[in-house]
């Protein structure tokens, strides 16, 4: 474990050190470092398949165990994927400001079956669990994409039927640096919890717009109609684009007006919301003044987006009926703004809100935001970015045990 904390600290160090902008001084968040070697058990030593020290039908060993409490925990991705970082002081400066598509952070999230999982941009997955061998904790894995990953950008990451394994399309994006890449072959990957690394999937409505013949996908949604949507382009005398539409992503899809496509981008009525969310939400957004949610939950094949049809700033939420065993409520929404003000809500057996407490996330430096958040068992998560126009410095993800998520 010290060799591999070494090497975090070592890699760390060589990301500021290697940073062409000037660095702040007395920028440390000191207030929010945890004992950090307490809360994080880093790189456990590999175990045999089958071994008591695994969870029953695990193939592959977290990079970490977080143990989060009262003080964050910082992880920021690297060129290896999330390194561990002291403070959010420590990612001031750090990476270099580079276009979105082109910039390493998540891209999208989703939740299964108690996980929260995550579609990096440019490294590969996340997966975050609950880990309970040798005690009480959340795993965090990676599987990392490799080379091709590095080159392209995610365009979206869904679940194309329920109980199917989610799947992540990436896409070459020239709209900022004109490279001349072709597309991605495959273009399509798969998660498992049981791998390392993604696999290539693939989906016939999809699939019948080959790479090999120049099409590059670049929009993959589920409208709340239940239809998906997605586009292809090719460049050849000149630049095709078509959007199309299917039932299923098992089928051929058909063509449908650009118009269409762009309409089924935009944010769904509150009242289109499952009954529960749809009362919850409008909690959330009387309590931030918000006009619209971005949402993840296991009940969807990917984000859905609500508008409450009124001015006001964009909430990132989670909302999840997937309890921990024993739970004193039965499902529970968090919401956040991107400056960190968040709520938590917790409805009874019965649907009726039963509590609804505001906290805040930790600071963050100016410049930074928050850009979503979900929750493994009583740990929140929350991903985070530098943003200065269209462009990404340093990006990552923070854990910490909010005392108002335990609270009933």
């Amino acid at each position: 474990m010290s060799r591999f904390c070494l090497c975090m600290a070592a890699l760390a160090i060589a990301l500021l050190l290697s940073c062409s902008r000037p660095a702040e001084e007395g920028a440390a968040n000191a207030g929010f470092a945890g004992d950090l070697d307490a809360a994080t058990a880093l790189d456990p030593a590999p175990a045999p398949l089958g071994s008591a020290e695994l969870e029953p039908a695990t193939a592959v060993l977290p990079i970490a165990v977080l143990q989060a409490g009262e003080f964050p925990l910082w992880f920021q991705f690297a060129e290896d994927g999330p390194v561990h970082i002291e403070t959010i002081a420590a990612a001031r400066y750090s990476a270099a400001l580079i276009p979105w598509p082109h910039a390493p952070h998540v891209r999208f999230m989703l939740a299964q079956d108690g996980d929260l999982l995550m579609a990096v941009n440019r490294d590969g997955f996340v997966r975050l669990s609950p880990w309970r061998a040798g005690g009480q904790g959340v795993g965090l894995y990676r599987a990392a994409g490799g080379e091709l990953w590095r080159n392209y950008t995610v365009a979206a990451f869904v679940r194309p039927e329920p109980g199917s394994p989610p799947v992540a399309l990436l896409y070459h994006n020239d709209w900022f640096l004109r490279e001349r890449l072709p597309p991605p072959s495959p273009r399509l990957w798969a998660f498992d919890a049981g791998s390392a690394a993604p696999s290539a999937a693939s989906l016939p409505s999809l699939d019948a717009f080959a790479a090999e013949d120049g099409w590059n996908l670049d929009a993959l949604r589920r409208s709340g109609g239940g239809h998906w949507y997605f586009r292809a382009r090719r460049r050849a005398d000149r630049q095709e684009i078509v959007t199309l539409r299917a039932e299923s992503l098992e089928r051929e899809g058909e063509p449908v007006y650009l118009d269409d496509f762009h309409d089924a981008a935009r944010p769904e009525p509150l009242s289109a919301a499952p009954p529960l969310l749809r009362e919850m939400l409008a909690a959330a957004f009387a309590a931030f003044g918000a006009g619209s949610a971005s949402v993840v939950s296991p009940e969807f094949h990917g984000d859905r987006h609500f508008s409450a049809d009124r001015e006001g700033p964009q909430l990132r939420a989670f909302f999840s009926r997937e309890l921990p065993a024993g739970a004193a409520y039965a499902a529970l929404l968090l919401a956040a703004d991107p400056s960190g003000h968040a709520l938590s809500i917790k409805a009874g057996d019965h649907a009726e809100l039963r509590s609804a407490r505001e906290f805040s996330l930790p600071p963050l430096p100016e410049g930074f935001v928050y850009t979503g958040i979900g929750a493994v068992g009583d740990t929140v998560f929350a991903t985070w970015e530098e943003q200065v126009d269209f462009s990404i410095g340093a990006a990552g993800f923070m854990a910490i045990k909010p005392a108002e998520l335990a609270a009933d």
